[in-house]
């Protein structure tokens, strides 16, 4: 019998899963440290397979509040309202319809949608140029919906609205402020969202409590780790990395 611990009234195993789960979150903070996004690409359909799909998407996003907050009031500063504003809105109406999806479709089922959806953020990333220069500007709200939904159902909603931004040609620093206040939106959102659906248990918070240092420490790693290597193509070996996790979680939901 593994060892328990009592936190906030709720046992947690001191077991292997918890502790795959931490390295797991390690992983992933060094993909967001190095990529400057995509740490969920690695936490969601992970934990699906440990601990199932709900918990890992809610777990997924819940872990990535601290890492998004001290980013946030330079990008505030710096974004530009109205692009934020128009998708955010698009967030508002969409997060919700995927967190029903989420809530009413089979785990199961849910788990092989998570590595589809996976497969689909990775060769959206490895071809991201092409996709921006194809999405117009009257796009971007396509994208913001599609991203919305994808967020509220898999948690894995970053990678196509960064694509959308980087299609309206902005400079970088506004572009990366407009991309970072999205992303608090989209997590305040998605949170929000996931509460009002009683999704939020005590168990996926204290998971999500479990798992910080781990990412932040990830995060750390990622950085340092992309100052002194940003001239090797990594982000290559992340993305193949990706895919042979969801190749991995989908044969595991079809088993």
């Amino acid at each position: 019998m593994p060892e328990m611990i009592e936190l906030f009234g709720f046992s947690v195993a001191l077991d292997l899963k918890l502790y795959l789960m931490c390295g797991v979150v390690f992983v992933a903070g060094i993909i967001r440290g190095f990529m400057g996004f995509g740490s969920a690409l690695l936490v969601v359909p992970a934990l699906s397979v440990l601990y199932g799909p709900t918990l890992a998407v809610v777990v997924g996003v819940l872990i990535e509040i601290p890492t998004t907050l001290g980013l946030l009031p330079v990008a505030i500063r710096q974004a530009e309202r109205r692009t934020v504003t128009k998708m955010l809105l698009t967030f508002l109406v969409f997060v919700p319809v995927g967190t029903l999806l989420l809530k009413s479709v089979n785990p199961e089922l849910m788990k092989a949608v998570i590595s589809l959806v996976l497969l689909i953020m990775v060769a959206i990333l490895a071809q991201q140029e092409r996709m921006a220069a194809l999405l117009s500007h009257a796009g971007t709200l396509f994208a913001g919906a599609t991203s919305g939904v994808a967020q509220g159902m898999t948690g894995m909603g970053g990678p196509l609205f960064v694509t959308a931004l980087l299609a309206r040609g902005e400079s970088a620093i506004q572009t990366r402020a407009n991309i970072v206040a999205l992303a608090g939106g989209l997590i305040a959102i998605s949170s929000t969202s996931f509460i009002l659906a009683g999704l939020v248990t005590r168990q996926a918070v204290i998971y999500a409590v479990l798992g910080t240092p781990a990412i932040l420490l990830g995060v750390w790693a990622g950085s340092t780790l992309f100052r002194h290597l940003s001239r090797w193509n990594l982000r290559g070996v992340v993305l193949a990395f990706l895919a042979l996790i969801a190749l991995a979680t989908l044969a595991q939901a079809l088993v």
